[in-house]
């Protein structure tokens, strides 16, 4: 899940988005929920030989991280003085 924050991150910092501690965790636990939601959600059963939820998990905050990023676009900026 730290690529998908290193991206969240990076399109805040580009951005000028807030980088408050308070707001960053809380985008963190949403990752964090989305990505556990998402892996409750599958049957692992189902799965082809060789399926890996690590790496399903990797996969799956990637978009996580993707759809924060798109939602972040209609957040605004800090004001600069």
């Amino acid at each position: 899940m730290r690529l998908a924050m290193d991206m969240v991150m990076a399109h805040r910092i580009v951005r000028g988005l807030s980088l408050d501690r308070d707001r960053i965790t809380r985008l963190r636990d949403v990752v964090e929920s989305r990505v556990i939601l998402a892996l409750e959600e599958t049957d692992a059963a189902q799965m082809p030989e060789g399926w890996s939820w690590q790496e399903a998990a990797e996969k799956i905050a990637l978009q996580v991280g993707l759809a924060i990023v798109r939602e972040q676009k209609n957040e605004p900026p800090v004001p600069t003085d």
